[in-house]
């Protein structure tokens, strides 16, 4: 078994016990820096940039308060196009496997430039990001791999918990996800050897909401693992331009939030000739949970297990991903 298989299922084991951390690390300042801001930016690399955005809706979404996801080069290299000079009340969280992905780092810097209280989410307790922060969230956990697994579902399910516990929401949901986890994994594993038999010649990614950020890491892990090609949009934009590639042999996977006019469009995807997989509420061909976006930490599994499942068939190491290294650091 490869690293990256071991770390893939040891989230069976291993998310439970992020649960038990999550809901009741101590919360310090984070609540007088996030919940007493105007605009949140939520800002990461690669995955973590994916993750900021899957995390940044939920946050609006439970607080109310204004959010924006950005790339760490944005913020690094392009912070006047992307972070106004207006007089607000603003926090940004940077989010970090490693604490030292450079982009990341040097965003930090450019928030504490104006003025901005930062707040790291990292697995490294003597990480540059943990040190540099106002107030970090170091979540215990190690991972080997290059690509991301784990890591991403475990600091997601964090910020998840982090924001209900901002606004006193219960945490009974994430007990009933984590209870079926197993199962869950299981049936995503059964559907991804029943569907994925024949390779297809593009795979399409489509979330909204908060499950966009589930569908563009999905997108990225297949990309990386298994180097095939792959799209990633946010479900209704798939409309507008790109759905002109859609033909016999494309595979679409939808994670959906239950609408009607989710129906039709995966309906339409079908009349092209596409392979159509739904992964979420009652009525998907994956049922996850009952349209409740805090199961997007556990929805993304199936994209890393597609990811794996793809790269063992057509002989690609996942171990050594092409052209990628664990921490992107830029030269000095």
């Amino acid at each position: 078994m490869t690293k990256v298989e071991r770390e893939i299922y040891d989230q069976i084991e291993e998310l439970p016990k992020v649960l038990e951390f999550s809901r009741s690390f101590a919360m310090n300042d984070l609540e007088n820096i996030l919940r007493s801001s105007d605009i949140v930016y939520f800002v990461g690399c690669g995955s973590s940039y994916y993750l900021a955005l899957a995390a940044s809706r939920y946050f609006t979404l439970r607080t109310g308060i204004e959010s924006k996801a950005l790339p760490g080069g944005e913020v690094a290299f392009e912070s006047p196009e992307n972070i106004g000079q207006r007089d607000m009340r603003r926090a940004a969280v940077l989010i970090s496997r490693s604490g030292e992905s450079s982009e990341v780092l040097r965003a930090g810097e450019r928030f504490q430039e104006r003025g901005i209280r930062t707040v790291g989410i990292t697995l490294e307790s003597s990480s540059s990001l943990a040190k540099m922060c106002d107030e970090s969230v170091v979540v215990p956990l190690s991972e080997e791999s290059i690509v991301m697994t784990k890591s991403f579902t475990s600091m997601l399910l964090t910020l998840e918990i982090m924001v209900d516990r901002l606004v006193s929401r219960s945490l009974g949901v994430y007990e009933k996800l984590l209870d079926g986890l197993e199962s869950t994994v299981g049936t995503f594993r059964e559907w991804v050897k029943r569907w994925n038999m024949e390779l297809s010649d593009l795979y399409v990614f489509l979330g909204t909401g908060v499950y966009e950020g589930i569908a563009r890491e999905s997108a990225l892990k297949l990309e990386e693992m298994s180097l095939s090609k792959v799209e990633a949009y946010s479900t209704y934009e798939y409309r507008h331009g790109p759905k002109a590639l859609m033909e016999k042999g494309v595979a679409a996977v939808v994670y959906t939030s239950g609408s009607e006019e989710e129906r039709r469009l995966c309906e339409e995807l079908e009349t092209f000739g596409a392979k159509v997989l739904t992964i979420g509420c009652e009525g998907s061909h994956i049922f996850v949970g009952n349209n409740v976006p805090q199961d997007a930490f556990l929805r993304v599994i199936f994209g890393q297990i597609l990811a794996l499942d793809t790269a063992l068939r057509k002989g690609v190491d996942v171990e050594r991903p092409r052209n990628l290294t664990k921490v992107v650091k830029l030269a000095d």
